[in-house]
């Protein structure tokens, strides 16, 4: 078993979460990856993003422009968020470049983005480690108590950035 090759897609109020490739805005993404508050990353030229994009399995956070409207097309969504793993899509995934614009922060987006996440990791069978690396410490405590995360070796986030993990099923023998 391995993350799945069919789009996901998860519902809140106006938004929605999708591991859809086709929705994601590469304009979208690179404007927030420019902003100061995405302290770790840089824009991107466009066919270098579609190249990280098509090698990682991602989740684009949107707002529905008009939830009236069944369509889940890209001219209805308004990306606001974004994370990606870094994966084999078996034994190993890395989560990485997870944000929330500042403007939709607060809202409970962020942990809906983590807890969808977490629904497509956590039964993988052959997974052995899902890693991270943060240098916030809310982010930390929030990796802890959503995902079951631990420091991995010595270290805390007043000392700069850490990283964390979750052993998989894969390594439980």
């Amino acid at each position: 078993m391995s993350l799945p090759k069919d789009p996901q897609s998860w519902r809140k109020d106006e938004f929605l979460i999708s591991t859809n490739k086709s929705l994601l805005s590469r304009p979208a993404i690179n404007a927030a990856f420019a902003q100061d508050f995405l302290y770790w990353t840089n824009a991107f030229p466009d066919d270098i993003l579609q190249q990280i994009i098509d090698n990682c399995f991602c989740f684009g956070l949107y707002k529905v422009i008009d939830i009236q409207s069944p369509s889940d097309s890209p001219s209805n969504l308004q990306q606001i968020g974004f994370a990606r793993l870094v994966t084999d899509n078996i034994t190993f995934a890395y989560l990485t470049d997870v944000y929330i614009l500042p403007e939709f922060q607060g809202l409970g987006l962020g942990g809906l983005l983590i807890d969808c996440l977490d629904q497509i990791i956590r039964p993988l069978p052959h997974l052995w480690w899902f890693m991270l690396r943060t240098g916030s410490e809310k982010s930390r405590q929030s990796y802890e108590n959503r995902l079951e995360m631990e420091i991995l070796g010595c270290g805390s986030t007043s000392e700069g950035a850490i990283m964390m993990g979750r052993k998989g099923k894969g390594n439980m023998a």
